[in-house]
């Protein structure tokens, strides 16, 4: 039996849709932010350059510390740990971005940018 993600059938669709063109962008813009949380690489998202360039912070986790839901020290699955209305509230409050899913698709555009790159 498969694990149900959201229209995107088993795991290893999910995998093959991932690594597609755009696959992590679909990804991205169709499931609900607790599936994101749990199904995309936030490690290799939510890098320090990223949250430099485009959120005020150096870091997820001092983006986790200055809402006191976590430490600065703390890597990007911490973001797992926090309920999602509290990251909302932080995310919204303090970045560009209205939510945290949309934080979330914007550092898969920008990954996938770096990608084909080649950097």
């Amino acid at each position: 039996m498969g694990l149900n993600l959201g229209g995107f059938g088993d795991l290893k669709g999910l995998i093959e849709k991932a690594k597609s063109p755009g696959g992590l962008m679909e990804i991205a813009k169709s499931l609900p932010l607790d599936q994101l949380l749990q199904k995309l690489p936030l490690d290799n998202l939510l890098t320090p350059e990223f949250m430099q360039k485009y959120t005020p912070f150096q870091s997820i986790g001092e983006l986790l510390e200055k809402a006191g839901l976590g430490s600065a020290g703390d890597s990007a699955q911490k973001i797992t740990e926090v309920p999602q209305d509290k990251l909302d509230n932080q995310v919204k409050e303090t970045t560009s971005f209205g939510s945290m899913q949309q934080l979330l698709q914007k550092a898969v555009e920008y990954y996938q940018s770096r990608q084909s790159d080649g950097k």
